[in-house]
């Protein structure tokens, strides 16, 4: 009986839905559904931030731009058939991948999914590597920071 009584509200759970607009037109956080009375109180280590700002300068920056901005047309493939770097700076896809997945693209670069970007596991460390993801999403809109936070989980 308790299943029977289950099932409209998973019905009702399978309809609803945190996907956000990627065809990249419109502001980033116009498909984020409100946040229910959830207050996320935003801490990010200064020296931390500080630390991901430098590594990041010497090893993402060439690539993803000095402000996080990414190539420009990065949603469409180059001459090579692969898309160019996304931005980091929330008005891209980083914000809808976990920590984890961010760290492992970090580690073993994109090759494997047919990117350019190269792997990071031989010249950063894991602290290093959380330190440059904890400078990215310091610079990540708040709504943001609550979707992808909300995902994390």
């Amino acid at each position: 009986m308790k299943y029977i009584l289950a099932i409209p509200f998973i019905v009702l759970l399978a309809g609803c839905s945190d996907s956000v607009n990627d065809t990249g037109k419109g502001s980033p956080t116009e498909n984020i559904p409100p946040m229910q009375e959830v207050t996320v109180t935003r801490y990010h280590d200064p020296g931390q931030v500080a630390r991901g700002h430098v590594l990041y300068q010497q090893n993402c920056m060439q690539c993803h731009g000095d402000q996080a901005q990414g190539a420009v047309n990065w949603q469409k493939r180059d001459a090579d058939g692969k898309f160019p770097p996304p931005p980091l700076n929330g008005t891209g896809h980083t914000w809808h991948h976990p920590t984890k997945v961010l760290k492992y693209t970090i580690s073993n670069g994109t090759a494997k999914l047919g990117g350019n970007m190269p792997a990071f596991a031989d010249k950063l460390s894991n602290a290093e590597i959380e330190d440059i993801l904890e400078f990215i999403k310091a610079k990540w809109p708040d709504a943001l920071y609550q979707a992808w936070l909300r995902n994390e989980r």
